[in-house]
């Protein structure tokens, strides 16, 4: 049993070993000032006043910050413009409608506002599928949830992006910490 174990955690280390090697740093790291934490909680986000907006919005104000607020004088704009829509997936032969996606494609810009000039772009997407059935009140909680889903993921895609950005910013010697 003990040379099972021991054999075991060999065969771990070893394939650990070129990962060391690799150059492999964690995202999410703290660097210091500049790390892409400190520069995410930098943003300000711009987006449309409605349910959509508002939901992509404070999705990502609660991702970028640890408050969930927008700084009070942001080193950066983060500007949406989400469209949205909804596609009928599974049709009866009666016409009926009985599965839906709620599809949300969202272009946007990062402005850096000391300089004025958009410094990244980008464009994110996610769907969500929803069943329709007889009820409306059943068909437009279903669909407000497949809204609220596809805006988090958005989310999430957006601040993965930003993330990914930022640290590429960074310079070498403190990313090679």
């Amino acid at each position: 049993m003990f040379n099972l174990r021991k054999s075991l955690l060999l065969v771990v280390l070893a394939a650990a070993l070129p990962i060391a090697g690799c150059g492999f740093r964690p995202l999410y790291a703290d660097r210091g000032a500049e790390s892409a934490i400190n520069k995410l909680a930098d943003i300000d986000v711009s987006a449309p006043e409605n349910s959509t907006g508002r939901a992509l919005k404070y999705s990502l104000l609660d991702r970028l910050s640890e408050t969930g607020y927008a700084p009070a004088n942001a080193a950066y704009k983060l500007v949406l413009t989400p469209t949205a829509y909804t596609q009928d997936v599974a049709v009866q032969q009666d016409a009926a409608v009985t599965r839906a996606n709620f599809v949300l494609v969202v272009p946007f810009t990062l402005v850096d506002n000391a300089k004025g000039k958009t410094v990244y772009r980008s464009t994110a997407r996610s769907r969500s599928s929803y069943n329709r059935v007889e009820s409306e009140f059943a068909n437009l909680t279903a669909a407000k949830d497949a809204e609220k889903r596809t805006a988090e993921a958005v989310a999430d895609d957006i601040k993965l992006q930003l993330s990914i950005f930022f640290d590429r910013q960074l310079p070498q010697a403190a990313s090679a910490e």
